[in-house]
């Protein structure tokens, strides 16, 4: 098991491994079509995706964060609780 600190610190490389993947794939496909070529291409251009990708991750996620914290609000507090209050 990993602790909250270890989920945290590999959040942003799985991210970027799985995002640089999956859209590497895609613009591969795109631009060869699905011939044999595609899977050789794809593994060569995986990793140059993620080379991209992971630094542009270190460095977006961390903003992305402080914005969606500085535009999200604490609920408000009530008495009975409210619509959607589990319990």
């Amino acid at each position: 098991m990993l602790t909250p600190r270890q989920a945290q610190l590999a959040f942003v490389p799985l991210v970027a491994l799985s995002m640089s993947g999956f859209i590497s794939l895609a613009l591969t496909v795109l631009n060869l079509g699905l011939t044999a070529r595609v899977w050789p291409t794809w593994l060569q251009q995986w990793p140059v995706a993620f080379a991209v990708a992971l630094p542009v991750s270190l460095l977006v996620v961390p903003s992305v964060r402080a914005l969606l914290a500085r535009l999200t609000r604490a609920p408000a507090a009530t008495a009975a609780g409210g619509v959607g209050d589990l319990g």
